[in-house]
């Protein structure tokens, strides 16, 4: 059956080879992208299309992962997917499409996977029980509930999505899909029916109307082998009905008739800050041309400090805003939205008529060609770097082509690449450019919509919601509420019949020696180096003498990327919170010459840095952990790689810290404080990380948002009285930070295509008294609070009006060392409970308690995501987080029942769960070396930070396969088990104000001393 595929479309990218296949019987179309590394990506998708807010296309995304004809069982996928040596599956839905989503440690998994995937897809069973609780149902205390419902109630009251819909009301007619919320609105929700969701995968998910977008370095041939058995499944099923082309063959919406502004209100429990968002429609999508030329108009406006919306509007003593930025949304007519975050109350009107002062302006004096000619030169660059490092650089092509291209896919190169453009814009005059920017934003037809905070909204939506669910219960009666929860309990059983072990056992997992992983080869600064390579050779074959550390990771890639790691053990306390200033001013400082004296304004230093560097950046931490280290990162092309150096130098000692520069970072920081309050998931962490960590030693407690809102008015305070006060402080943070044993420099690139790569240092990188001896690597387990050394009867419950929903982190002690043999059997447990479709998931995200339910088990603070126990590796926490939950404690109560279940011995792990888990565990490791970016960095991670062989990735594999059930029970009654008992874990709850107190009461009567507190009171 792979005959029936026949390639319709080849294109070649700077090197990348993109192969588009269609089956001549099914219209099944397939795209591979030939993407170097270990992974393998799959994006599954469907355009879809919808025209109301029902929600069906997001609704039956959801149910697809219930089981489908020939794998009839809920979690069947994921479990298989597992084993296929992925991290599970996933999906998300846009308002013009549906992807399913798939990663793989090699090619064999995915080859395995992907019918059964595409089973899932094409032919779910979309069973009554399955939309009873996947999608909305009322629980027996007559409450609404499901996954999708408790999704949407989590977001819909938001700023940005109360913003988003009234966009779309604005700029779109009734008869027009983009109107519509896709993902659907709870009124919605709670009267859709199945049927609909069933009627509506038959309308849209067809062989004929799904893509297959793989990315990754696998067999062609093998590919298009393992689709026989779908093709043949496809064709046993019968001929389908004709069908019109989503969206292309809908009426197509005009362009705004006339400027229109709106204002939204949204909760809050402050009304300080707001946002704006100015829209308008570009070209048609496939005017590739002009879609090119304004996507350099808006780089230009908006990229850097010194881009002339950033300068006039953010970069001065009362800024408009601390942000501006430009989105654009690739529809059949492209969509530009510029927002506006953080903008004060009192200056939301302000922000259109200043806009537009100076967009005209632009218009009458025209546009600086040189940095024009930057912008172009730098795009170009960034978008070879994407092309090395990150695969949806051309998979989102791709996927827009399917939706939107042509139907003989003639345009695919059009779609792919933007290099041939680039090149056209780069010719363009003046006179060009400010056509381009009259027809599109000035002269265009717009829609503003301005998001208000309102702390009456709050108090209303909280009311309102009270009062619905009062009369719904009132409504309902206790003998209907009896019925409902048994209803419920009768579908979740219906959904959790056991999958059939032989299922697991005749799928195999592949053979992890097989993984081809990317190289990287390792050489120091110091001849006495340890590594016997190639690359040491070569270094040492350079005379220069380095008094300092460096390492040099060679990749073969045509760019550079340097990295300071600065230790910041011996900053004072009273230092340590300025690091974000200093961080948010390192690249836009003037810059003193220490031979002359003469000073450059710091607006050339950033245009100059813009035509030498290609990205560049300042922050604590690395892969999410190492907190209590600084680092600066700049990456140029391999041939500006003595400027790139040179660039460290002078911005690391040759800046001069200047009072009213400081003065407008430190505003804008202080400014944005208000939207990251109304951030649920992220406050929860952030009131966690201020109760563990030692407010005087740690950064993240430093830099926490609770302390940056106490700290910053005072720094802003001085500047205005006492300036020379804050420069003081902030130079005597640089010289702690940038003394030579607290240095450790990375060098990632083709270290064999530079001349003299060390002697490029010795040039252009003098560091005074350098020493090679280093103050060791700081961990976070070394700056607990009291709180943090004993965890233990502690802990806050947050009232926060501006969610609907409520967020948890539940924290205590795990293994403290990387080498730890608790750390590989802890993470095997970690996987077990909360993989797709494990026992947190089924229980817990199946009944509707939560969207999610995190434990995530690393030995460096890895960075969570919405399913992962988290164990925070340098820090030694291991700590479970609910994420959007109706009710935190509820959420709570169910994963200690069942870690209190198998703790006890009553439920155990099955043989197959335990191999779905080591083997989901291979795609998580192998993933973080997922690109040569990715590799380099592991390389420097694991010998320098963690001390360990650079083989410790592969090491730490073969634990993980060597894991045993004793292990297991072993680490679940000294760490699990902890984080659940009230006198061993710490508890932070950020909640929807109707449910502080229910929450709190719940926790109490099972031992855990709670405080209810307002954000500000922390």
């Amino acid at each position: 059956m792979s005959s029936n595929f026949k390639v319709v479309q080849e294109v070649d990218v700077n090197g990348k080879k993109i192969t588009k296949f269609r089956s001549t019987q099914t219209g099944l179309s397939v795209v591979h992208v030939d993407n170097e590394g270990p992974i393998v990506n799959g994006y599954f998708t469907l355009a879809t299309e919808s025209f109301d807010d029902d929600g069906c296309p997001h609704t039956l995304e959801h149910l697809v992962f219930l089981g489908s004809e020939l794998y009839p069982y809920k979690g069947v996928l994921d479990g298989l997917a597992n084993r296929a040596l992925a991290n599970g599956t996933n999906a998300w839905t846009d308002v013009d499409h549906t992807a399913y989503t798939i990663a793989t440690a090699g090619s064999e998994g995915f080859l395995n996977i992907m019918p059964i995937y595409i089973d899932h897809i094409l032919y779910p069973t979309m069973t009554e029980a399955a939309y009873y609780t996947e999608v909305h149902n009322i629980n027996g205390d007559g409450e609404d509930a499901g996954v999708v419902y408790c999704e949407m109630q989590g977001r819909e009251n938001d700023a940005s999505s109360l913003m988003d819909i009234c966009r779309q009301r604005t700029m779109y007619p009734e008869e027009s899909g983009y109107r519509y919320e896709t993902g659907g609105l709870m009124s919605c929700l709670r009267s859709l029916k199945a049927e609909k969701i069933r009627q509506y995968h038959r309308d849209y998910y067809r062989p004929d109307n799904l893509c297959l977008i793989v990315s990754g370095s696998l067999d062609q041939k093998k590919l298009l082998e393992a689709l026989g058995p779908v093709e043949e499944r496809i064709i046993s099923k019968g001929p389908l009905p004709p069908m019109k082309r989503p969206w292309v063959s809908s009426p197509q919406a005009p362009t705004l008739s006339e400027t229109t502004k709106a204002t939204v209100t949204f909760p809050s429990e402050d009304e300080d800050m707001g946002e704006v968002a100015i829209n308008w429609f570009g070209p048609p999508i496939t005017d590739f041309l002009t879609f090119q030329a304004l996507d350099i108009i808006e780089t230009y406006l908006t990229d850097s400090a010194v881009a002339i919306l950033k300068k006039e509007m953010v970069e001065i003593e009362d800024p408009y805003c601390t942000s501006v930025d430009f989105q654009t949304s690739q529809r059949i007519r492209v969509e530009i939205r510029l927002g506006f975050d953080s903008v004060p109350t009192e200056k939301l009107e302000e922000i259109e008529p200043k806009l537009f002062s100076i967009l005209e302006k632009i218009a009458q004096d025209g546009f600086d060609m040189d940095r024009i000619s930057s912008v172009i030169k730098r795009e170009k660059l960034k978008l070879l770097n994407r092309l090395e490092t990150d695969h949806m650089t051309l998979v989102w092509p791709c996927m827009i082509h399917f939706l939107y291209g042509k139907e003989d896919d003639s345009d695919l190169a059009g779609f792919a690449n933007d290099l041939d453009n680039l090149d056209t814009v780069a010719e363009f005059n003046n006179a060009t450019w400010v056509k381009y920017l009259k027809e599109y934003f000035i002269d265009s037809k717009r829609a503003t919509i301005i998001g208000k905070p309102s702390t009456a909204h709050a108090e209303r939506l909280a009311a309102d919601e009270a009062k619905r669910i009062e009369e719904q219960r009132a409504r309902l009666g206790e003998e209907k509420l009896n019925e409902l929860e048994k209803e419920l309990q009768k579908h979740r059983a219906q959904n959790d019949i056991p999958v059939p072990a032989e299922i697991f056992d005749n799928f195999p997992i592949p053979n992890v020696n097989g993984i081809e992983m990317i190289e990287v080869r390792t050489g120091r600064s110091q001849p006495d180096s340890k590594f016997n390579n190639e690359i040491q050779k070569y270094l040492d074959n350079d005379p220069a003498k380095i008094p300092y550390f460096i390492e040099f990771d060679h990749i073969k890639s045509e760019f550079v990327k340097f990295t300071l790691y600065l230790t910041s053990t011996e900053l004072p306390a009273r230092l340590r919170p300025y690091l974000d200033i200093y961080f948010d001013s390192f690249f836009s400082l003037p810059l003193v010459d220490p031979i002359t004296g003469n000073e450059t304004h710091y607006e050339t230093v950033v245009k100059m840095l813009d035509n030498d560097t290609i990205s560049r950046g300042c922050g604590t931490g690395v892969s999410g952990g190492f907190r209590q280290l600084a680092l600066v990162e700049l990456k140029t092309s391999r041939d500006k790689y003595s400027e790139g150096i040179s660039w460290l130098q002078k911005m690391t000692w040759n800046t001069r810290f200047d009072a009213d520069r400081l003065k407008v970072i430190a505003t804008n920081l202080l400014n944005d404080i208000p939207q990251q309050k109304r951030d649920g998931p992220r406050m929860s962490k952030h009131c966690m990380d201020y109760v563990i960590y030692d407010h005087e030693k740690s950064n993240l407690a430093a830099l926490n948002v609770l302390t940056q809102a106490k700290f910053l008015p005072e720094v802003i305070k001085k500047l205005e009285q006492d300036p020379g006060s804050v420069i003081k402080d902030l130079t005597e943070l640089r010289e702690i930070l940038t003394h030579p044993a607290n240095i450790h420099i990375q060098v990632q690139g083709n270290i064999l295509k530079q001349d003299q790569p060390k002697t490029a240092w010795a040039n252009n990188f003098g560091l005074k008294n350098a020493s090679t001896a280093l103050a060791p690597i700081p961990l976070s387990s070394r700056v607990w609070s009291e709180a943090g050394k004993a965890p233990g009867n502690k802990g806050f419950v947050v009232n926060m009006p501006s969610i609907e929903s409520s967020f948890a982190f539940h924290v205590a002690h795990g293994p403290t060392d990387f080498l730890d043999p608790d750390y590989s059997a802890l993470l095997v447990l970690s996987e077990c409970l909360d993989t797709l479709e494990g026992p947190f998931w089924k229980q817990l995200r199946g009944s509707g308690a939560v969207y999610g339910a995190n434990l995530q088990v690393d030995v460096e603070a890895g960075k969570s995501n919405n399913l992962k126990l988290r164990y925070m590796r340098d820090d030694s926490f291991l700590s479970f987080s609910i994420y959007r939950s109706p009710d935190a404690f509820r959420a709570y109560n169910l994963a200690f029942q069942i870690v209190n279940d198998y703790a006890t011995g009553k439920t155990k792990f099955t043989k197959q769960e335990l191999e779905g888990a080591k083997a989901s565990i291979v795609y998580r490791i192998v993933s973080k070396e997922e690109n040569i970016s990715g590799a380099a960095r592991e390389s420097f991670v694991n010998q320098v930070l963690k001390k360990v062989s650079a083989n410790y990735n592969k090491e730490f594999l073969q634990r993980v396969q060597a894991v045993t059930p004793e292990q297991i029970q072993n680490v679940m009654d000294k760490y699990m088990s902890k984080v659940f008992q009230p006198d061993t874990s710490i508890v932070v709850v950020t909640s929807a104000s109707t449910k502080v107190k229910d929450i709190s009461e719940g926790f109490k009567k099972i031992g855990f001393q709670l405080e209810t507190k307002n954000i500000d009171d922390i």
